[in-house]
């Protein structure tokens, strides 16, 4: 039967069921060869990002909409079916459960579609779906949602008990699982029995609990620890419930040791169990984060001999402390992560401890003191920082002037691309490019490796330019005598080496090739080393300026980013370059941790091209 339509319908489609890596993008591909589409959106989690595999497709048109839901309804996208349906604006009717209907004991070879097509032929169909398990596989049941309440009741008459690929199926009224739990408590003769004493039998048990009432069978098993536990199953309710009254919390001689107290309450799944604990958990780490907000401090930087002893007489001279730990790794002996946590009883305390601890040298590296963040925060506050910088770099790029605009004499450039904030050229910016120009910034000087190729620094020239000079062409002679201009073009001079000779000829205005960057008598900055790789000391940072300092970090952290990832080295050096100094001084140190921040710095640019792709198809 064809699907219409609601009277309430607006051409809005709900599509579910996608793969976590599906965009914007991808959908419009899909469904613009329906009809004229007017947006799409794939809906993502605040703080992540990630997709929540459901997306709002709207059409020009209602009939362009009820066409994409009869033709690309379980379309699959990645190997995946997806599912679609009207959206509803109202969701009384979803939550009303009228017209659900729930089936279970289905064949493994059924799918959506087969199960669309069986059920078809009672009503229209809203939402058609068989459960599945992470590999794909049919979990053995599925839903159905009738647009009408005797469509279901239809159903629900002429399939439940038939024979569907010679499996018999139940079809019957869905009840959400809050419901079940709720009746499953009301009716249940299954009981689970723990702290059991040591070598007790299931004829001990079924002798003592069948004072209650008769018992239709037991089991009686260990877990990994060699501890006994047990399942009775009690023939009624009542009789179940009486013994949970009486045994639960006490001493038994029969059943247990003397000092422990017998657990005996209603058999849960796991999945239930799971669900009660974890909202157990989600709410003492709730009264916990608001208990101790302000007042729990993030310390690193520690030296590897600090143990969570002497942390504590650190910090103790601020106040009283609750708790003092310092965070290790799972090598054989521990060994410490160079991090820890100090939580005070008084935020006064820590916000003292914070003033004079930051920066304070313990051993000969600088503490970082900070209150703690937990991890979807710092995500955010990363995520905020970077949104913060693209947005500058337009500002930043116009303000500096961007020399690549113009086409330089004597050089065959293409019309130089400047791509939105978010693009990465292709390519590695690593020694591939090393054989161009680079583009000098402002003011004529070479700006660090780490800002070359940024949005509004000056990209990397095209690698398809003419006459540009390549990788391996060797130069002349290093130049005798010879000095630099205001530009920071070589001023010619006694043995100056001859133009188209042995070298690339620099346009005027341009930094001369990098083939002749590290020649015999040029000099580098203060505390910057060949490549950025020579060590870098707290003492030799205290010796610079802020921007000689950003400098020198940002070259050796492009350096250890290129080494792995190239293609992003100069997006994460200028996100990291936005900590403090110690902190990005101890990612130099560490790198443990500056693989940590890499990867979470990946994925904030990658959400990032994600968002732009959605919003520039």
């Amino acid at each position: 039967m064809a699907l219409s339509p609601p009277q309430h319908q607006n051409a809005s489609l709900y599509v579910g069921d996608l793969p976590p890596d599906v965009t914007e993008a991808m959908l419009f591909d899909l469904f613009k060869a329906v009809g004229p589409v007017l947006s799409i959106r794939v809906c993502r989690d605040a703080v992540t990002r990630r997709s929540l595999s459901y997306a709002y497709v709207n059409f020009q048109s209602a009939h362009d909409a009820e066409r994409a839901l009869e033709t690309l309804n379980y379309h699959q996208i990645n190997g995946k079916p997806i599912r679609i349906m009207w959206s509803h604006r109202d969701p009384s009717l979803r939550k009303s459960g009228a017209g659900n209907v729930f089936i279970k004991n289905l064949h493994k070879t059924i799918d959506n579609q087969t199960l669309y097509d069986t059920f078809s032929q009672f009503g229209n169909i809203l939402s058609c779906k068989v459960a599945t398990g992470a590999d794909g596989e049919s979990r053995g049941y599925g839903f159905v949602h009738f647009e009408s309440d005797e469509s279901a009741k239809a159903a629900i008459e002429k399939v439940n008990g038939m024979l569907l690929k010679s499996l018999q199926v139940y079809v019957g009224r869905f009840v959400r699982r809050s419901q079940r739990m709720q009746l499953s408590a009301l009716r249940y003769t299954n009981v689970y029995l723990k702290d059991l004493k040591q070598g007790i039998t299931q004829d001990e048990i079924v002798s003592y609990l069948s004072k209650f009432g008769p018992i239709k069978s037991t089991c009686l098993k260990t877990d990994k620890r060699d501890r006994p536990f047990a399942f009775v199953d009690f023939e009624t309710h009542e009789a179940a419930a009486e013994a949970v009254e009486q045994c639960s919390g006490k001493e038994i001689a029969e059943l247990t040791e003397t000092g422990s107290f017998l657990y005996i309450q209603r058999a849960q799944k796991k999945s239930e169990r799971q669900e009660e604990l974890k909202k157990k958990f989600a709410q003492l780490k709730a009264r916990r984060i608001n208990e101790y907000s302000g007042s729990n401090l993030y310390v690193k930087n520690l030296d590897d001999t600090v143990d969570d002893q002497q942390l504590k007489e650190i910090f103790e001279k601020f106040g009283e402390i609750t708790s003092c730990k310092v965070m290790q790794d799972d090598k054989v002996p521990p060994g410490s992560k160079g991090f820890g946590f100090v939580c005070f009883k008084e935020v006064e305390s820590a916000n003292k401890a914070i003033s004079e601890m930051n920066g304070f040298l313990l051993g000969a590296k600088p503490l970082y003191v900070n209150v703690a963040q937990r991890k979807e925060v710092r995500r955010a506050t990363l995520e905020i920082q970077y949104a913060a910088r693209v947005a500058r770099m337009p500002t930043a790029a116009g303000a500096m002037g961007n020399p690549s605009s113009q086409q330089q004499p004597g050089m065959n450039f293409q019309p130089m691309y400047h791509p939105p904030p978010g693009y990465f050229p292709p390519g590695p910016p690593g020694p591939a490019y090393m054989g161009y120009p680079p583009q000098p910034s402002r003011g004529g000087m070479m700006g660090p490796k780490w800002q070359q190729g940024m949005p509004g620094m000056g990209p990397f020239p095209p690698p398809n330019m003419q006459g540009g000079p390549q990788m391996g062409i060797r130069g002349g002679p290093a130049p005798r005598g010879g000095r630099m201009g205001a530009r920071g073009s070589p001023q010619a001079g006694r043995g100056a080496p001859v133009q188209g000779r042995g070298l690339p000829k620099a346009a005027p205005g341009m930094a001369p090739p990098s083939s002749m960057m590290f020649k015999q008598g040029m000099q580098t900055p203060m505390g910057m080393g060949m490549n950025g790789r020579e060590p870098l000391t707290a003492a030799g940072l205290a010796n610079m300026n802020p921007d000689q300092q950003k400098n020198a970090l940002g070259e050796r952290l492009f350096a250890r980013i290129s080494e792995t990832h190239p293609e992003y080295a100069a997006k994460i050096t200028g996100m990291l370059l936005e900590m403090d100094v110690p902190e990005t001084l101890n990612l130099l140190e560490s790198p443990d941790v500056l693989h940590s921040k890499i990867t979470e710095a990946l994925e904030v640019l990658k959400a990032h091209m994600v968002e732009e792709q959605a919003t520039n198809p």
